[in-house]
């Protein structure tokens, strides 16, 4: 494939373009199904954190929205963990800012009623989205690429790069299949719920992990930028769909897991 240099200008143009991790349909797909099984108790909490009419669905885009403000939460949404690693996250978030921590600092906000509420609130829409974010493999599996936003791409006649079109493209293309939006919001088996709520964000980073090693970057095809094409795209709709639904199951028991800490008192 040939290309002019107003072509390769735009590549170069779209690529430096800054992803927006899941979409904002993604985000609120992910807190949807989080809502739909959170208990009563949980959804009274939110409620009385969040303003009139907001809900974790509207405040799942949030954190994309306010990052170009706050530079300081850019490495709050991901973690570039090499390919080839396994066992120890940590030697991957310098300093501690990274997805794994947020998620963590901002639930023990969450869960400290002692704090005030416009801090527990924000807390909130952090753990929201990033829950979601943790979801996404290439904010967790990186080969020396940042995680796939330095290898370009040619997606359904367009310039990208492998990140991008995780973020969004392949999502939406996803959620349009036969049956996905039922799929993803149908009700939960106890089992379900039970294989899903089990450990917290330091284990199902390597889920993440683990597909963006075995599928984003296993499946693509030689050359540069790579002709991302229909087989792939099957192969990515199954993980998509299937991350989705862990993301707002387990961004439900976090928030139940949350909600039902008791800080102890002051002075203690």
């Amino acid at each position: 494939m040939r290309f002019r240099p107003l072509s390769v200008c735009l590549v170069f143009l779209l690529l430096a373009q800054p992803a927006w991790p899941w979409g904002p349909d993604g985000h609120r797909l992910v807190a949807e199904i989080a809502w739909k099984h959170l208990s009563g108790s949980a959804r009274a909490e939110i409620a009385r954190l969040l303003p009139e009419g907001e809900t974790i669905i509207t405040i799942a885009p949030w954190a994309d929205e306010v990052r170009p403000q706050r530079r300081e939460t850019a490495p709050w949404h991901y973690i570039n963990i090499p390919l080839e690693a396994s066992g120890d996250w940590r030697p991957y978030c310098p300093e501690g800012e990274c997805i794994v921590t947020a998620i963590q600092r901002m639930a023990a906000k969450l869960a400290d009623r002692r704090l005030p509420a416009a801090e527990r609130e924000e807390a909130l829409r952090f753990v929201v989205h990033f829950v979601a974010d943790l979801h996404q493999p290439l904010h967790c599996g990186d080969r020396r690429d940042r995680g796939g936003n330095d290898v370009p791409v040619i997606f359904r006649q367009r310039p990208t790069n492998l990140h991008s079109i995780w973020d969004t493209p392949l999502l939406l293309e996803t959620l349009r299949r036969e049956g996905a939006r039922e799929r993803l919001l149908r009700e939960a088996s106890p089992e379900e719920l039970q294989r899903e709520s089990a450990g917290g964000p330091e284990d199902w980073v390597w889920d993440s992990h683990r597909l963006s090693r075995d599928v984003a970057y296993a499946l693509l095809p030689p050359g540069r930028p790579a002709l991302i094409e229909d087989e792939y795209a099957e192969r990515a709709y199954p993980v998509i769909e299937e991350q989705v639904r862990r993301a707002g199951l387990r961004l439900a028991a976090l928030l139940e897991r949350t909600f039902a800490q008791t800080p102890p008192a002051r002075g203690q």
